[in-house]
Formats: C-alpha cells, structure tokens, sequence
C-alpha cells in the first residue's frame, strides 16, 4: 500500500481499544486493538486491524496513578496527624491557659504566700498533669505537689529531667520553680512561655505580700505607738470624719477603735458637742499648726479637760487632707491644783484661826485678869455696905456686867477652839430666846424670824456659848440661802423615838433626846451638795464669803455633846437642820462657885486659922484683890509677882507655907513650872494653880497634864476662898 492511500487510511476516524490478553504462565500482556480501513489503488476499502502491544507503557502509567494515588494517601495522612496534633497541642495549651488563669485568680486572692504557692503547684500537677512540682522562696519551700507514681520495674518509665524556672520580681530572684513535666507530657517553647508567666506572677505576688507585710507591720507598730501614748490622738480628714484614733481616746470615752472610723463625733456621740470644731476648721482654712490651752470633751458620762495641739494632715503633694490632732488630758492636774489650791486655802484658814485663837488666848487671858479684879473688888464693896442700898444695886450690875464680859470671854475662845467644854444644864428654849433679838438684827428685815418651843421640853446639858454658837452659825448659813427674803422657823421639841434609832447612837433607843431645828425656805441643796456640807472647808460661797467651817463646827458641837445633826433639803424647796442632843440626867442639886451676886452659888467656908499662903501672881491688880480677900478671912499672904522671888521667898521660909497659890502665865518661868520644882524639892507643900488662859488637851502646860488643881479667872472671893479651903482641908 502506497503512503498515499496509507496516510489516506489513518486519517479516517479509527476504532480503538485495550486489550488485556491473559498470556501463558500468568503473564499479561495490554494490546491497544484499533480498527482501520484500507484504502486500495482501485479505491477498495478493507476493513483492518491494528494491534499494537502497550504493556509497557499500560504499566507505567498505571504504576504513576498508583503512586499518586499512594503520594496523596500519604500526604492526606500526614495532614490528619499534623491536625490531630494540632488538636491536641490546642486542647493541651487550653488547659495551659486555664491552669494559668487560675493562678492568676489565686494571686489576686491569696494572701499567704504559702497557701498561694501550694494552691499553683496543685493546679499545675492536677490540671496539667505534671508529674512534680515544688516551690522554693527564699531556700525554703512553701509548695509541693506530685501525682501518685507506679514502680513498674521498667527503667525507661522513669521520671523525666526537672525544669527549673527561677522566680523573679524587679530583677531579684526570690526563688525558683521546679517542674518535672512526665515522660508522656510535651514540654515546649510555649508551654515554658506559660510557665514563666506563672513564676512572674508568683513573684509579683510574693513580692506584693512583701510590701503587704511590711506596711501592716509598718502600721502596727505606729498604733502601736499611738496607743502607748497616753494622750489622745486622732486623724480626721476634711470632712470630719475620724481615720484613726488611738487607745487612749477609745478608752476614755469607752467606745471601740475600729467604731470610731469613718464616722464624725456627731454620729459616734450623738448627745454631746464636738471637740474644738472650731480649731478644726482654722488648720484646713490656713494649714497652720493651732494650740488650744483648754477645751472640753464632753463625754456620756464626764467631761475631760484637755490642752490640744493640731497641725494639718498632709497627702504626698502636700495638700491639706485632713487634721491630726494631739490633746493631752489635764483633768487630773486641774483636780490636783484645786485640790492643792483648797489645802492652800484650809491652810491659811488654819494659820488664821491659829492666830485668832492665840490672839483670843492672850486677850482672854489679860481680859479674865481684868475681869478678876473687877468682879471681885466688887464684891469685896458689896459685903462692906447695905444690901438695899443705891450703891449696892449699881455694884450689882457692875457685877453682872463683869459676868457677861466673862461669857463674851469663853465665846472668844469657843470661837478660836481654845475653850474646853463648860458644862451646866440648859433649857434650850431660853437660850434661843436669849438669842432673838441679835438674830432679828443679823438676818436683816426681809427674812421674817419665827419660833417654835416646846413648853414640855427636857433640860440638855451643854456648854452654852456653843449652843449659841450653833444657832448662830445655821442662822447665818439660812440667811445666805435667802438672798431674796423668805421665812426663818428656829423650833424646839423632844425627838421622835424613831428618829432617835436612826440616828448615830442606835444602841441609845431609850434615853431621851430635844431637838433644836432650824428651818429656812431657800434655795435649798441637792444630795451631791447635802453629801460634803459637813467636811471642814467645804463651801458652796464665793471666795470671800464663806470659810467652811461653820457647819463642820456645828456637827462636831453636837458630836461633842453626845449628840448629831439630820438635815432635809431639796433644791428650791428650803433646808432644815435638826440638832438632836441628850437630855441631862437628874442630878441632887451642887453648889457652885462664882460670884458674889449669888448667895447660893458658894457656901461660906469657915474662917482661916492664920495658915501661910504664898500668892504667886504678876497682875498688880489680881494680886491685890486676892491678898485683901484671903487676909480679910484670916491667912496670912506672903506676895510673890514672879516664879523667881516665889522660890527666894521659899528658901528664906522653907517650911513655913502651906499653901502655893501661884498664876500659869508668869514673866519667865511659868506657874506650871514653878510647881513642878516645888513640888520635887518640898514634896509636903500643897500647890493651887490659877489661869485666865484656857488649855486644849495636851497641851504641855496643862494642869491636868501636870496633876495640880485648876482655879479659872475671873474667879470671886468666895471661889478663892473656898478653892483654898477645900486644899488646905
């Protein structure tokens, strides 16, 4: 066949196939079987076949497809691999991220750096399962955390290598974090990444409750400070409102510390004013230190005086953000300086009545000399002439003058407490109304005097110029009670039996008592007052007015006098003083001994047998009197005016007096001390002292100190003469 017709036939559009023939001894052969038709020269056409053998190239090709198909299998394997590892590393780095924010969360609220460390090192061991985790600070470990391991005799199942992760805050280690991640745990970049943000949050952690604890000691010991400070200190800020106060300021108000925070005076004491509010004010207006001398904290219970000192309260820019002030409690010292103050004034009363009572005692001593002069010349002229006539009655009141400046005497010494008690039964109702016309006169003519008197009324026996005393002192407090005027009821009675019981003397229920009350409608004394009225120097007057020891004189006359004192006052209700004294027992009527004017008062002593009388005394005028008096009744007077010219007197006539008859207060050596010589160098001589002065108990000079007989001046003819009598007898 020419190429002509040849090329002619394959142009046409063949039939193909491949054939898979099955060859001898398993062999396979591919034969690419194809249709074609012949063309001829004639122009015939014939059907043919082409069979071509294309095993090789059948082979390859499906060897290539095969191994795509195997290249991409194995590319789409690893691409699952690599996304389940991607998988799991997400799943892995999510409980990375969990663990880690559940530290985070454990270091913004943990507060002990213990607990803290413990808590991660569970999370990371429990959450991450990590094999160990521990956590060292400061070459110590304060957590530690494994999982339970184990022992399978396989020595690659071991423990992999710890990591350590030092723990690092502001470029100082303050520890490390050792990790043993496990054999099965993947341990990469991103992982340690995240390790080293839970060590940096320990460490910032740890180094915060650093600062932490030292500003709380730091704190603590300021309040510490604060509170062993006796003073009161506190810090306000602008608005009033209190940051802190010390011990001392919660004690002595007696309301907590951590009460007083965040709260203003006002709403912590609601019933009292704010202290130095003003002063306050002043140090946020200016921002200058202010020192108040005194101001007063007014509490529930008291009140406290105070110096206070405040400076401002300052932030770190210097701004005024509040006042902190230092207020040191005086209350004491104020209490001390009047109490010191009141021991001044009871001091100077004291030095005083001191005064006034060794002024009284030399006056009444020279005034009771006078008076002995006069009273008994006067009775010496009334036994030389008529009993009715005129002379003898102006004599007779010379005589009772001489009397009453005797009892102004032993007022004078009641009043300075130089008088002893005289004794003599007393009605009170007439010495009342002996009193009522100078008491008219002392309480003035707006106070209206009332009396009351029991005409059944028992005898008391007493000192009367005491009793009088008593009543004149409760007139005068009355009166000052009733500046604007009012009523005065001054009342005797005999006291209730069941007052009597309640009064100090219990045990003497069943003897009889008087009462003498004074009453007054003034402004009368609350029960803190009526508590102190009778303590010495106590006073309710103005300086100046009053001394203190009018009723503390009033409790001890009745005290001395076997009796007590009730009072009964409400304020604006008036005051009444009661005075409860015993009444005197039935006695035989005595004798006794004063003056001329009396006939009753001494009887006549028998006339002197010419016994020798030695007359001590330096008044010209006493000694005169009494040498006229003893020898108009018979003795014979040997005149001495002083110790000294007594004891010469003594030595020229040793043996020849009988009696020593000498004053106490003589120039020199005393009359007391005259005595004592005589009687240690003539032991049979009998002694009689006389004094116008009178003697408090202990005193040395007193004859009863001493053992000698006592004449008081002024004494009469008759007492002299009878007091010589009954020695020498």
């Amino acid at each position: 066949m020419s190429s002509g017709r040849l090329k002619r036939a394959t142009e046409t559009s063949p039939e193909h196939c491949i054939i898979l023939l099955a060859l001898a001894a398993g062999l396979f052969a591919w034969i690419m079987r194809t249709a074609l038709d012949f063309y001829f020269y004639s122009e015939k056409t014939l059907p043919g076949v082409l069979l071509l053998d294309i095993s090789q190239r059948e082979l390859y090709s499906r060897v290539s497809i095969a191994a795509a198909f195997l290249l991409t299998g194995i590319i789409i394997s690893r691409a699952v691999n690599r996304l389940k590892s991607s998988e799991r590393r997400s799943r892995r780095l999510d409980q990375c991220i969990r663990s880690v924010r559940t530290i985070n969360q454990l270091v913004t609220r943990v507060r002990d750096r213990t607990t803290l460390c413990q808590r991660a090192c569970d999370e990371l061991v429990f959450g991450l399962g990590y094999e160990r985790v521990q956590a060292r600070l400061d070459g110590v470990t304060r957590g530690l955390a494994e999982l339970p391991r184990t022992d399978t005799g396989d020595p690659e199942a071991s423990s992999s290598e710890p990591v350590t992760i030092p723990i690092i805050c502001s470029g100082e280690r303050l520890g490390e974090l050792i990790v043993t991640p496990g054999l099965e745990t993947e341990w990469d970049t991103e992982e340690r990444a995240l390790m080293n943000e839970v060590a940096e949050d320990i460490a910032f952690s740890v180094a915060m409750m650093s600062v932490s604890e030292h500003l709380w000691q730091q704190r603590e010991e300021v309040q510490t400070i604060l509170d062993s400070v006796s003073a009161y200190i506190s810090y306000k800020d602008r608005g009033g409102r209190y940051i802190r106060v010390n011990k001392a300021l919660a004690d002595v108000a007696h309301i907590p510390q951590q009460d007083w925070i965040g709260k203003t005076f006002a709403e912590i004491v609601p019933t009292c004013e704010e202290v130095g509010a003003y002063a306050d004010e002043d140090v946020l207006a200016t921002g200058r230190a202010r020192h108040s001398p005194l101001e007063a904290l007014e509490l529930p219970e008291e009140t406290r005086w105070m110096q206070s000192h405040r400076v401002p309260y300052r932030d770190s820019s210097g701004a005024v953000v509040g006042v902190i002030a230092l207020s040191v409690d005086v209350t004491d010292r104020m209490e001390a300086e009047r109490a010191l103050a009141c021991k001044d004034e009871q001091l100077r009363q004291s030095q005083k009545m001191e005064a006034i009572g060794q002024l009284a005692g030399g006056i009444a001593h020279d005034f009771n000399n006078l008076l002995t002069a006069i009273s008994g010349y006067t009775e010496l002229a009334c036994a030389e002439l008529e009993p009715n006539g005129s002379a003898s009655e102006m004599l007779f009141a010379v005589s009772k003058a001489a009397d009453r400046a005797a009892a102004l005497t032993r007022q004078l010494l009641a009043f300075s407490r130089k008088q002893p008690l005289w004794l003599t039964e007393l009605d009170l109702n007439d010495v009342v109304s002996g009193m009522t016309d100078m008491l008219e006169r002392l309480i003035g003519a707006d106070i209206a005097l009332l009396t009351e008197f029991d005409e059944d009324l028992g005898k008391i026996e007493a000192d009367p110029s005491q009793i009088e005393q008593v009543v004149m002192n409760l007139t005068v407090n009355a009166r000052d009670a009733m500046p604007q005027g009012g009523r005065l009821t001054i009342s005797t009675c005999m006291a209730d039996p069941d007052v009597v019981c309640r009064g100090e003397n219990p045990e003497e229920c069943d003897r009889e008592y008087v009462c003498l009350r004074v009453t007054d409608t003034g402004m009368g004394m609350d029960s803190k007052t009526m508590a102190q009225i009778f303590e010495p120097f106590y006073t309710t007057k103005r300086p100046g007015v009053g001394t203190g020891l009018g009723l503390s004189v009033v409790d001890g006359i009745a005290e001395q006098h076997g009796g007590w004192v009730n009072v009964e006052s409400e304020p604006e209700r008036g005051t009444s003083f009661s005075i409860c004294l015993p009444v005197a027992p039935e006695r035989p009527p005595e004798d006794s001994d004063d003056h001329c004017t009396d006939d009753e008062a001494v009887g006549e002593a028998p006339a002197a047998g010419g016994e020798k009388v030695l007359l001590v005394e330096d008044e010209d005028s006493v000694r005169a009197f009494a040498t006229r008096a003893l020898t108009d009744w018979g003795y014979d007077v040997v005149e001495a005016a002083s110790a000294e010219e007594a004891l010469v007197a003594l030595e020229s006539d040793p043996s020849g007096f009988d009696l020593i008859f000498s004053d106490i207060v003589l120039p020199g050596r005393s009359g007391t001390q005259l005595a004592e010589e005589i009687s240690s160098r003539y032991t049979d001589t009998r002694i009689l002292l006389s004094s116008g002065y009178f003697f408090s108990d202990g005193d040395d000079e007193s004859p009863s100190e001493i053992g000698f007989p006592l004449l008081k001046k002024p004494y009469s003819a008759r007492g002299l003469r009878t007091a010589i009598h009954d020695i020498l007898s």
